[in-house]
């Protein structure tokens, strides 16, 4: 977890989903390096993923690394790979909904290139 999670109040927590391609992405690269990735996200500068194996994080860089929302609580037992994961999301940045999904669409963009070029 990340620690600072801990301390910050949460603005809006509520059920959602994680994308199926977001999801499988994650954990093809997670199958293969068994560690945490962290990078910034070109498309939404000065923003940056943290992914845990059962936690992801975005957060601002220039912010001293100020949590903006997270992604936890992954159900993922029992879906067909095209399935969304059944997840929690917590805001702790009331504009974090306008990043939301940019976020994960860079996130699965961002791990492919690693996978592709062997880089962990």
């Amino acid at each position: 977890m990340y620690e600072r999670l801990k301390d910050l109040p949460v603005l809006d927590s509520y059920p959602s989903k994680a994308p199926a391609a977001a999801w499988n992405a994650w954990r093809r690269y997670w199958s293969q390096t068994h560690r945490e990735a962290c990078f910034g996200l070109e498309g939404l500068p000065p923003l940056s993923l943290l992914l845990g194996e059962r936690e992801w994080v975005l957060i601002d860089s220039n912010a001293y690394d100020f949590p903006v929302l997270s992604w936890s609580e992954f159900q993922d037992h029992g879906r067909g790979l095209h399935e969304p994961v059944p997840c929690v999301v917590r805001q702790y940045h009331q504009g974090a909904s306008r990043f939301r999904d940019k976020a994960l669409v860079l996130m699965v963009e961002e791990l492919d290139s690693r996978m592709k070029k062997g880089l962990r």
